[in-house]
């Protein structure tokens, strides 16, 4: 009996052995097999030998692409000129390549973008927006307009993102600058419930009651309530949510002197009551009439507490620490989001969210949810930024729009860390896009410091090991830096 079951678990042994050695084998093949797409989506290849590569080795594979190689092969010249650069960066697809006056390979969109850029006002230490409007609408025009204005009436700014920002990273800093110069107070609008609010140092955010529906959901989101948040939520009897502003570093938020609560006002019969500083008590009916419609109370507010009563059928946005003079900076961060939603907000929600709260500037600040390591082709996605900008130019009649090229992102190489190759195909859609619509472009990329930027805020405490995102000190600094940009822009109009 024992020496059968030395026998067996021989038998077993060996069995192991050529099935691992055998799933090996097939991991170290699928290498060599062609990249399947899905749409947008392209799945990563499977390389097991990743990190044993040479850097020149993948930048060959970079250069290869079917796009490059159709160009090259109609330009002799421009064939030489690619086999000389190509060892130095990795050749971007999909942009049509062509070449400065030093013999560089350069694509079309940096020409474009370059020669409006000569004729912008430009300073030391500072990344200039590039304004592709022509003056027309979209353009940056009518916020430093507005600018001019906050003296006498609330200046509004929507920075939509993903998790690049959420938490209030970044905006938290830029409110703060442009609320110092401009005047203004409160952290603005935020989503009813937030996954997030226990980490925001502008607000203290606490609810109950809420159900929330995402546009980056399979299922739950109806089209009928996308918004430019991309957030709505439903309600129990009795849901409630508490804005308490924080102050500290970021002291013009401690308190505001409005709050509002926005929802779509032409379902149910609902009543919202707001009670401000634990004390004051205002009751409202929320049925306006109106497609979206806000409640509103004014006063030294510290913290505003609002519940809804009889909510069935009703659908409800978000809730506000405003001024009603200066600058209000909106932090619209959701993660995994790409912002195609925005294309999708039909015509009248969006022209009764521009009633509701008009917004003089939208910064569209995307990307670490679309890059892709191996992809560099990105039209399709800059299709649908480009119809997401149109649907607000059409819809939100003087709002400016700033599309921020993505941030620096790093892939694991044999010698360490270098920027993710998709990134750069990324951006180069973003300036894409910016041009065809008609709106400014603000590279975010090269305001960091470009190539390898994300290691040094890692190695100064400012952006965390996973190479992708920042905290509140980077943040802080990118928000200088895009702050300086807007000054820049709004002082040489």
């Amino acid at each position: 009996m024992h020496v059968f079951l030395s026998e067996m678990e021989k038998n077993y042994l060996s069995r192991v052995v050529w099935i691992v050695l055998a799933s090996l084998l097939a991991l170290l093949c699928m290498f060599w097999l062609p990249g399947i797409c899905v749409g947008d989506w392209k799945m990563r290849k499977v390389d097991m030998l990743s990190d044993l590569r040479s850097d020149s080795a993948l930048y060959q594979l970079a250069a290869s692409d079917s796009l490059v190689a159709q160009v090259v092969a109609a330009d002799s010249h421009l064939a030489e000129i690619v086999e000389n650069h190509k060892s130095k960066a990795p050749v971007i697809e999909g942009s049509h390549l062509t070449h400065d006056s030093n013999g560089n390979v350069v694509t079309v969109e940096d020409s474009t973008i370059n020669a409006r850029a000569q004729r912008t006002v430009n300073r030391e230490g500072v990344t200039s927006i590039i304004d592709m409007s022509n003056g027309g609408n979209g353009g940056m025009a009518a916020f430093y307009h507005a600018l001019d204005q906050a003296g006498s009436r609330p200046v509004h700014i929507a920075v939509l993102g993903d998790s690049f920002i959420e938490g209030d990273i970044l905006t938290s800093m830029l409110r703060e600058l442009l609320q110092q110069r401009f005047g203004g107070c409160g952290v603005g609008y935020l989503p009813i419930t937030s996954i997030t609010a226990d980490i925001r140092n502008t607000v203290k955010q606490t609810f109950g009651g809420w159900n929330q529906h995402k546009a980056v959901d399979k299922g739950g989101y109806s089209e009928t309530y996308n918004n430019l948040t991309g957030n709505y939520f439903t309600a129990s009897q009795g849901a409630w949510v508490n804005l308490v502003g924080r102050g500290g570093n970021y002291s013009r938020c401690a308190s505001c002197t409005s709050s509002s609560f926005y929802f779509f006002g032409t379902t149910g019969a609902g009543y919202a009551t707001a009670v401000v500083n634990g004390t004051d008590t205002t009751h409202f009916a929320l049925n306006t009439g109106t497609l979206i419609g806000h409640a509103k109370v004014t006063g030294d507010i510290r913290s505003v507490r609002w519940s809804v009563t009889n909510p069935e059928s009703m659908v409800f946005l978000g809730a506000s620490m405003d001024s009603e003079t200066g600058v209000m900076v909106d932090n619209y961060a959701m993660r995994s989001a790409r912002g195609s939603h925005l294309s999708k907000i039909t015509p009248q929600v969006m022209s009764m969210l521009n009633k509701a709260r008009h917004y003089d500037l939208v910064i569209l600040m995307y990307g670490l949810n679309v890059a892709e390591a191996n992809r560099s082709v990105y039209t399709p996605y800059s299709n649908s930024i480009i119809a997401a900008v149109n649907n607000i130019k059409d819809n939100m009649p003087g709002t400016s729009v700033l599309i921020v090229g993505c941030s620096d992102r790093e892939e694991r190489f044999s010698g360490g860390w270098r920027t993710m190759k998709g990134v750069l195909g990324l951006i180069q859609a973003q300036k894409r896009a910016a041009i065809e619509s008609g709106v400014a472009f603000w590279d975010m990329y090269t305001a960091m410091g470009g190539e390898g930027s994300i290691v040094e805020m890692v190695k100064h405490g400012e952006a965390n090991s996973d190479y992708t995102h920042i905290n509140s000190r980077g943040g802080n600094r990118i928000a200088r830096y895009l702050y300086d940009a807007l000054m820049l822009g709004y002082e040489n109009r």
